[in-house]
């Protein structure tokens, strides 16, 4: 479901506009669904591929997003380095930030308030609730004009570098992904509606789309 979404999704951004550019969730949760979007999708010209978040590790560290992606989505889809903008987790996480902010200015079409405006963003949830690297409490989630920010998780590796709230709000389609009863829980929190406590609830709109499997979905639901 979430590949071939997000295939159509693509196709009709590149119909529409010329390009799409869509942001990868990390973690475990899509490694099948990449997989699949690389066969789904036979053509690749004009996609450009973002993260919606990074580890502050190389790109060949198999913590990293980066490593996940390139054993799944880019093994299976033959698409140029140049498209592929990854997060240099190499860095000081700062200036990973800062580089990053620029690319998304250089190279993501900007809506009316000045954000880069993704056409899809895929993003994971977690347990807690948290989404991209924004956990519950963090002074990230009230962050306003600036594009990416290192915040340090209460999960390891702590210091990682994120797409602020405000550009996944601003994504034309976001996708969020949840499998597993342990999911079950946050995925409840999300459906019950926007909570500062539970920041994937923050993404809102009619743009945004839950997926799970039948473990994680809310009991009301699986019943």
């Amino acid at each position: 479901m979430v590949a071939l979404i997000a295939a159509r999704s693509l196709s009709e951004a590149r119909a529409e506009r010329g390009g799409a550019h869509v942001a990868l969730a990390g973690g475990e949760t899509p490694r099948r669904a990449y997989e699949l979007l690389a066969a789904r999708l036979a053509d690749w010209e004009g996609v450009e591929l973002w993260f919606g978040e990074e580890r502050a590790v190389p790109p060949e560290d198999p913590r990293g997003n980066f490593h996940m992606v390139t054993e799944t989505l880019l093994a299976g889809a033959e698409i140029p380095p140049a498209r592929v903008h990854r997060v240099h987790g190499e860095l000081e996480p700062h200036e990973a930030a800062r580089g990053y902010a620029a690319e998304l200015r250089a190279h993501v079409p900007r809506g009316p308030d000045g954000v880069p405006v993704l056409d899809v963003a895929l993003l994971g949830l977690g347990e807690d609730g948290h989404t991209a690297s924004l956990f519950p409490g963090d002074p990230a989630l009230e962050a306003r004009g600036e594009l990416c920010l290192v915040v340090n998780a209460p999960k390891p590796p702590p210091v990682r570098i994120t797409l602020a709230l405000e550009v996944l709000q601003a994504a034309r389609r976001t996708v969020l992904l949840a499998t597993g009863p342990a999911k079950a829980a946050a995925v409840a929190a999300v459906v019950a509606g926007p909570d500062a406590e539970v920041p994937a609830s923050l993404l809102g709109g009619e743009a945004t789309e839950l997926i799970v499997d039948a473990d994680a979905a809310p009991r009301e639901a699986a019943s």
